[in-house]
């Protein structure tokens, strides 16, 4: 399967952290995996001052974690996901 660059996303300024908690070797994390290697960089180059954290925790279900000047957070699983559905998602709770 060939996976092209999705458009590149700037995030909105009141999301103050993004985490991604994988199982660095679990099935269940291999989209998770993959959107890191892939789309991880250019992600970071475009909000260079938001921290992006990935963790990674054998066993672990893999989630999506944002975190907003306001002290909401939001989570949203992606287990079994695609690197270009768990973009989608970074995009949404960018937004």
């Amino acid at each position: 399967m060939r996976i092209t660059l999705p458009r590149l996303i700037n995030l909105t300024s009141k999301l103050k952290e993004l985490r991604i908690l994988l199982d660095p070797a679990g099935d269940t994390s291999r989209g998770a995996r993959e959107y890191v290697q892939k789309f991880y960089p250019n992600l970071k180059r475009h909000n260079p001052d938001l921290p992006i954290l990935v963790r990674e925790c054998s066993g672990v279900q893999p989630r999506l974690v944002a975190r907003y000047s306001d002290g909401q957070e939001v989570s949203l699983p992606l287990t079994n996901q695609e690197a270009l559905d768990i973009h989608k998602n970074v995009e949404a709770v960018g937004k």
